[in-house]
């Protein structure tokens, strides 16, 4: 077991993303004094909690910076959440290159826990529940630069061993959601009584709920021997779009006329389903999910119509 993590020196990049805003919540809750890697130090988005965050304006696509910064701060944990989902021509840099020199950078240091994200998009169009054993077959670009940052790691731990951890999340939900993700539309359109046009929705998703994504981080630093590992995050449980949209629906009691399920062609690139075989995170990090998906979609619901920021 690793020691309490409040005597630990963390560093998080992405802490201004969806994951990172309730991670730091989560950190400050637990008394750490998080360091966070930031382009803008002037974005405030952890509100009375911004006393307590310590931001280091670099980007981390200067090299340089990155090196020196890591070198004269020297952390303990590093939570690696930055990263491009939809900006096509920086995917290569943000999700790989940057990755890879700050994981470059790390290494001659020497870090107690290097935690990073990869996707189940990875796994591709691969039958579901997808485990960790299964080969990568990542279909879109996305998916490509993530896996090559995971491979860089993975292979950075054989051949140094650095320790590092790596969490494959599936879908992820809750307040701060993008706006371009499924689940954060319907639940717009729903809350705010607007036409939702969607597509047939038969392809399943394996929707978990951000406070349970936060609390698997959590535990890989808390647990040791864990290193060199990949770990699904998900429910363990798949549901298809369609009845995903209608249970949204349904618990924010939305006008079911808005709803328009087969409005829209499904994109060819979306047609796949992920379910996360999660014995593993179980087994190894003895976690398991809190919330269900009903329960986490009524917190998202009730927060959104409450304009939660």
């Amino acid at each position: 077991m690793m020691e309490n993590i409040t005597a630990q020196k963390i560093l998080v990049t992405g802490g201004t993303g969806f994951l990172g805003r309730h991670l730091i919540r989560e950190l400050i809750s637990q008394g750490v004094a998080p360091t966070v890697l930031t382009r803008n130090t002037e974005m405030n988005v952890w509100g009375k909690n911004r006393e307590k965050i310590n931001t280091v304006r670099i980007d981390l696509l200067n090299k340089n910076s990155v090196e020196q910064f890591i070198k004269s701060f020297r952390p303990d944990v590093i939570i690696h959440l930055a990263g491009s989902t939809s900006q096509t021509e920086i995917l290569e840099k943000a999700n790989f290159q940057a990755t890879a020199d700050l994981l470059a950078a790390v290494n001659t240091i020497g870090v107690r826990k290097f935690v990073m994200l990869g996707t189940a998009d990875e796994y591709g169009f691969q039958k579901c529940p997808q485990n960790e054993r299964l080969t990568a077959m990542p279909v879109s670009e996305y998916a490509v630069s993530k896996n090559k940052a995971v491979n860089r790691a993975l292979s950075l731990y054989k051949s140094d061993n650095l320790p590092v951890v790596i969490l494959r999340p599936f879908t992820i939900y809750g307040i701060g959601q993008p706006s371009k993700m499924f689940i954060s539309q319907a639940v717009k359109s729903a809350v705010e009584g607007l036409t939702f046009e969607m597509s047939e929705g038969r392809q399943k998703r394996d929707a978990l709920f951000v406070t349970d994504f936060v609390n698997a981080i959590i535990k890989t630093l808390t647990v040791e021997g864990i290193e060199g590992e990949i770990f699904n995050v998900g429910s363990g449980e798949s549901i298809a779009l369609r009845d995903l949209a209608r249970k949204i629906w349904r618990i924010a009691g939305a006008n079911e006329n808005l709803l328009k399920i087969g409005a829209r062609q499904t994109n060819e690139n979306e047609l796949h389903n992920t379910e996360a075989d999660v014995s593993k995170i179980r087994n190894r990090l003895n976690w398991k999910p809190k919330v269900s998906l009903d329960e986490g979609l009524k917190i998202f619901i009730e927060q959104a119509k409450n304009d939660w920021q």
